[in-house]
This record gives structure tokens, C-alpha cells and sequence, in this order.
């Protein structure tokens, strides 16, 4: 199991590097094509009210049903497994269709609290947009249930492949329409039909016997969902407080947003561990090996993006209508958002302990503690002291650090045991590793800017980076269960 487990691990980071490039290809265009303007500000707005409605089920579908489906077969076995899976999928494409019927209904409603700092004409605007995601959402949910099937049969490789299969077809349909901001969520949604198409042909459909019962997937998916769904409340506060930033500051916060997630999401082996997690066995010293491995290499990569956050964004971003006041701004926030990314690539595993050992309860607090934090970090950085997107990045920051310490405590009473001391000694080693290969990388850049900047600052970085970690090459292969 731990050498399958580290095969997958590294396949999987292979794949996420692939998807990191062709996404960052597709970010690249649409910041060429939209830039830090209004009309983008109107699409993030959209986005989150519609990730609040459906696209956070991918999480309930990784964190419940891809953990019940490895459960159930190893229980009850094959016919069970694909009992459940079936009803799964049947379930999924009746939840695409009402989601989207109820997005419609909750838009107007929700739109006085997401776009708050809004004129009525812009929040209309948003209305007409509001279609467009629709068949996004209708597609959605099938291919979130299709992915649990495969990633519940270590069938990583094939979820991930169709997942730069998502991105390839979103990013050809928008380079070749790309006249209006409706054209972003259409792109989307041609690429998840694609790969629902893919996937639906992967898996293949088989008839299990009528005798053969069918487990209560779904019932636990609800009432994780419920508790998902309290954290609506934190995102709808979360774009109140962005509305009021000044015109193209939502837009900075998503293309720098949009960097550190999929960062966070890589350094956090894009969740794959839910399924050997699923077991009792080992659970803890599992969970304490992912943590370590997370903070040897999330906080290289954050201190690399604090420092050479400005000429990233210049190569990334600086073109088309992303002109030299967005690249400030955006840059700005990265360097801010980057100093919480150690935190938030730790948080996600942490989170998925509550679902995977059914302590809702837990999630319930986590989701009150995080809307605490927004209400009193962003009033105080955004009303009081209005330091705008920088202020808001700060709050986020803190936010990230703050929710990750109290999830620890949370975790130890989930029958898990972390020995914290172990985890911040190589927390404190990469972190004063990270602070001399930047100075040195820093130095030796200083004369050079943009695109050369980043190619001598980058491998002197990582060459530094490297050799501090062959001095605990031991440890490391312990980390990886390679020993």
C-alpha cells in the first residue's frame, strides 16, 4: 500500500504540473483577453455565488463519497461498490439539473450582498451573465460523481488526464471566441462536457443484481453538504467586504487567487490521500508524513513567490489589456497571499480528517471560526484602516493561519495523534532554508529584470533549495516511504 501510494503521488504531481501549465496557459489568455476590469470583477462575483451553490460538491464528492465507495468495497465488495456508484451517478444528474434551476432563483436575491459596492446597472449585468453558467453547473456535478468512482478505484491518472483535457478544450473554445465576458463560463463548460464524456466512457456502466443492497452514500453527502453549506455564509461575507475595493481589485485577487491555489492544491497532492486515509490503519502517522512533505515544499514555494512576486506577474500576465497598473496591483497581492501558503496547503488535509472520521461537528465549527475571522480581519483592514486589496490580502492571510492552528487542536480529537514538535522542526528548517537561497537569488537577479530575472533567479534558488534538502535526504525518504 505505501509504495502504491507513493506511485500515485508522484504521477499525480506529474499531472498536476502538466495542468498547472496548460492553466496557467488559459489564465494567461484570459487576462490578456478581460484584463483588471469591471466586467471581470462581474464574472469572480458569479463565480462565487455559483462555486456556493454547486461547485464546492466536489469537495463533499472527494471527502464522502470517494472514501464510502473504497469503504463499501472493501466491505461488501464489487457488486455493492458499483451499486452505490450507479445510484451515485443517477443522483448527480437530477442535483446538476436543480442546482441550476435554483441558481437561477437565488441570484437576484444574493446579488444585493455579493455586489454590494455595485451600481444597479452592473448588478443587472450580472443577471444577463448569470445564464451563461448554467450548462456549466447542469455538467458539473455528473463529472464530479464519475471522478469519485475512478479516484475510489486509484484510477488518479485517467481523472487527472481529463482534467487537462478540460483545460485544453476551455482554453481552444476561448481563444477562438473570446468577444465578451459571457464567453468565459461557455469555454468551461465545452471542456467539462468533454471530459464527463471521457470519463462516462472510462468507467463504463454495468448492471449489478436487484439483491444486492445499495449503501446510503448520499445521506452522509448531505449532511456534509449542509455543513458546506453554513460556509456559504462566509463566502457571501467575503464578497461583501471585496465589492467595496476599489474598480479592478476582485480581478487582482483572482489572477494572484488563482497562483496560489493551484499551488496549494499541488503541495497538497491534489487530496489523493483520501482514499488511504479511508482506513483506520496507520491513519496518524500517515496524516503526520503528509504534513511534513507539505511544509518541506510549500514554504520554498512561498518564499519564492514573496520575493519575486512582481516579475512572475509581468511574465505571466503583462499583456494584452493587463497593463502596468494591474501588474502592480496583482503582484502587490500575491506577495501577500503567498505568506499563507504553507498554512492553507496544510489546512486542506487537516479539514478532510473531519469528513473521512464523520465528525461534522467539527466542520460546523471550523466554518463559524472562519466567518469570525472575515468579519473581524476585513472590517478592521477594509472599513477601518481602508488599505483596500492590500488590507484584504492581509486579512486572508491571517485568516489561512489562524483557522489551520485551531483545526490542529480540532484534529487531536478525532482519534488522531500528531507529534506538532516533529512538523515545526522541518517546518523551521525549510523556512530558514527558504529566507538564504532568497537572498542569494535576490542577489544575484538584482541587476536583471522580468523573464531573465526569473531564469537566473529560479534555478539559483532551487539549486540552493536542493542541496540544503541532501542533507536530510534520509529523512526525506522516510517522508516519502521510500524506506
Amino acid at each position: 500500500m505505501k509504495r502504491r501510494f507513493v506511485f500515485h503521488v508522484s504521477s499525480t504531481l506529474a499531472f498536476s504540473l502538466a495542468l498547472q501549465f496548460v492553466g496557467l496557459a488559459r489564465h494567461i489568455l484570459i487576462a490578456a483577453y478581460f484584463g483588471v476590469a469591471r466586467a471581470m470583477d462581474g464574472y469572480l462575483v458569479l463565480y462565487t455565488l455559483v462555486t456556493l451553490v454547486a461547485f464546492n460538491l466536489s469537495n463533499v464528492f472527494d471527502a464522502v463519497a470517494v472514501s464510502r465507495l473504497v469503504q463499501i468495497q472493501n466491505r461488501d465488495g464489487v457488486d455493492a461498490f458499483w451499486k452505490a456508484s450507479n445510484r451515485l451517478l443517477l443522483q448527480a444528474t437530477v442535483t446538476g439539473v436543480a442546482l441550476a434551476g435554483f441558481f437561477l432563483v437565488i441570484l437576484r436575491l444574493a446579488l444585493p450582498i455579493l455586489a454590494a459596492g455595485f451600481s444597479v446597472s452592473e448588478r443587472e449585468a450580472l443577471v444577463s451573465l448569470g445564464t451563461y453558467f448554467v450548462p456549466w453547473i447542469i455538467v458539473v456535478i455528473p463529472y464530479y460523481a464519475l471522478a469519485a468512482h475512478l479516484k475510489a478505484q486509484w484510477n488518479f491518472q485517467w481523472v487527472f488526464g481529463t482534467e487537462i483535457v478540460t483545460v485544453l478544450v476551455s482554453l481552444t473554445v476561448l481563444w477562438l471566441h473570446h468577444d465578451g465576458i459571457e464567453n468565459l463560463p461557455i469555454a468551461y463548460f465545452v471542456g467539462y462536457l468533454v471530459a464527463t464524456i471521457v470519463l462516462l466512457l472510462r468507467r463504463g456502466l454495468r448492471r449489478v443484481p436487484h439483491n444486492v443492497a445499495a449503501a446510503p452514500i448520499a445521506r452522509d453527502m448531505v449532511w456534509q453538504h449542509f455543513a458546506n453549506q453554513i460556509g456559504t455564509v462566509n463566502g457571501l461575507t467575503d464578497r461583501f467586504f471585496q465589492s467595496f475595493l476599489a474598480v479592478g481589485g476582485i480581478s487582482a485577487l483572482g489572477y494572484a487567487g488563482q497562483i496560489v491555489n493551484n499551488l496549494s492544491s499541488l503541495l497538497s497532492f491534489r487530496e489523493i490521500y483520501v482514499v488511504p486515509l479511508a482506513s483506520e490503519a496507520g491513519r496518524s502517522e500517515k496524516i503526520e508524513r503528509m504534513l511534513k512533505g507539505i511544509v518541506l515544499v510549500s514554504i520554498p514555494v512561498s518564499a519564492f513567490l514573496v520575493f519575486f512576486s512582481r516579475p512572475i506577474v509581468e511574465v505571466l500576465f503583462a499583456r494584452g489589456h493587463f497593463d502596468a497598473v494591474a501588474v502592480a496591483s496583482t503582484s502587490r497581492v500575491l506577495a501577500i497571499t503567498s505568506i499563507g501558503l504553507a498554512a492553507s496547503s496544510m489546512l486542506a488535509p487537516l479539514l478532510r480528517i473531519f469528513q473521512i472520521t464523520n465528525k461534522v461537528l467539527f466542520t460546523h465549527v471550523f466554518y463559524a471560526s472562519w466567518l469570525v475571522c472575515i468579519v473581524v480581519f476585513q472590517y478592521i483592514f477594509v472599513f477601518l484602516l481602508k488599505w483596500d486589496i492590500e488590507g484584504y490580502a492581509i486579512g486572508s492571510c491571517l485568516t489561512a493561519f489562524l483557522l489551520t492552528a485551531w483545526v490542529a487542536i480540532l484534529v487531536s480529537y478525532c482519534n488522531i495523534v500528531i507529534v506538532w514538535r516533529r512538523v515545526l522542526s522541518y517546518a523551521l528548517f525549510a523556512a530558514g532554508l527558504a529566507a538564504c537561497a532568497s537572498y542569494l537569488a535576490v542577489l544575484g537577479s538584482a541587476p536583471y529584470s522580468g523573464l531573465v530575472k526569473l531564469l537566473i533567479a529560479g534555478p539559483l534558488y532551487g539549486c540552493v533549495i536542493a542541496v540544503g534538502y541532501l542533507v536530510i535526504h534520509r529523512r526525506i525518504r522516510v517522508i516519502i516511504g521510500a524506506t
